[in-house]
């Protein structure tokens, strides 16, 4: 990903989030943006930046105890760093598919094995998913009751029925080597690439010391992974509590936090799909779909729309300025890793390069 891209898929999401919230402003809420920004508290947007730096902390925590039960001792400074480009670049890649690759090539920059640092990216992703389902399964009834007879129903259900099918996949594949293996000969028969086949047994022996390494964090650092999933359940909470804050800042309605909590979970689990970098549109149209009928469409276009400009637009921005630490990330992508891929990994060495 070169800066040229990154800028051209910032305008794209700043063009179809605002665009998507203008239209929700005539269409539903009868405001313009300036009217919906002048409607929230200015006191408000500190506390929502508060809880935007405690969240990202949360997250570098999880990071460096999982990293500590890999047995590598990196930085938390590096491990918030590391939290706040992940989510940097999923937020400017459509469907949030530049964040684990960026990861696992900045953890391999911090000395972290290539294969561990695979490893750490797919565990976590799975811990995250195992917190999504856990607050659906906890949650459910208490949002099938408060959102009983509206349109927003169907989408959080559909959000419901996409993280159990997630949760059920994941589980096979993740824990299973022969899945990964599968996996690796079926891209091998979709894309008929002799690459893949020349270096099959490279792959698969690399894929042997993921799989260990994985084994390794859910056997012996399994105190690891409880903390990673118990930090992040208060983190998925502040989350929710933003977002909920955001929007009673200008309503008077009052929704419980633990209802509302379920709600947005279930909800981020369709909106997250939307292919638009940071899924800029998706999450500012259904967000209102669903929390206009519970605050107001004018109460929701405001909150929302402020709630993303905090924890979207301002992370964009800043990841931007300071994005020539890593310009040159689509060429280290596609040459240095393809070249140690079939050098080095094929070659047998060791040495934390994939």
């Amino acid at each position: 990903m070169n800066l040229k891209k990154i800028l051209l898929n910032i305008l794209i999401s700043v063009l179809i989030g605002f665009s998507i919230v203008t239209i929700i402003g005539i269409i539903s809420a009868k405001q313009d943006l300036i009217s919906a920004l002048k409607l929230f508290p200015k006191y408000a947007i500190l506390n929502l930046l508060v809880l935007l730096v405690i969240d990202y902390l949360l997250h570098a925590l999880r990071l460096h105890f999982i990293l500590i039960g890999l047995g590598y001792r990196v930085r938390f400074l590096d491990c918030l760093e590391n939290v706040f480009y992940t989510v940097y670049f999923s937020f400017v890649t459509p469907m949030s598919i530049g964040g684990q690759p960026f990861q696992i090539y900045h953890l391999t920059r911090l000395g972290v094995k290539a294969y561990d640092a695979t490893n750490v990216s797919i565990s976590r992703m799975f811990i995250g998913v195992s917190i999504v389902f856990f607050v659906d399964i906890l949650f459910i009834k208490r949002v099938l009751s408060i959102l009983k007879g509206t349109v927003g129903l169907t989408v959080v259900l559909v959000g419901f029925g996409i993280s159990v099918l997630i949760t059920l996949l994941g589980l096979l594949v993740f824990l299973n080597k022969t899945w990964l293996y599968g996996v690796l000969r079926f891209v091998q028969k979709v894309t008929k690439s002799q690459k893949l086949r020349d270096r099959e047994r490279a792959i698969l022996e690399w894929i042997g010391k993921m799989s260990s390494s994985t084994k390794y964090l859910f056997s012996k650092a399994f105190w690891a992974v409880i903390l990673d999933f118990l930090i992040g359940l208060v983190g998925s909470a502040i989350v929710a509590y933003q977002l909920k804050y955001a929007l009673e800042s200008v309503s008077h309605a009052q929704v419980p936090l633990f209802t509302f909590w379920g709600i947005v979970t279930m909800l981020n689990s369709v909106v997250y799909y939307v292919p638009t970098p940071g899924s800029s549109g998706g999450i500012e149209g259904f967000y209102q779909l669903v929390f206009s009928k519970l605050y107001g469409s004018k109460a929701a276009m405001s909150g929302i729309l402020v709630f993303r400009l905090v924890t979207y637009y301002l992370v964009v921005f800043l990841g931007t300025i300071f994005i020539w630490r890593f310009t040159r990330i689509g060429r280290k992508f596609s040459g240095s890793l393809d070249e140690q891929v079939g050098n080095q990994l094929g070659a047998g060495k060791d040495d934390g390069s994939i």
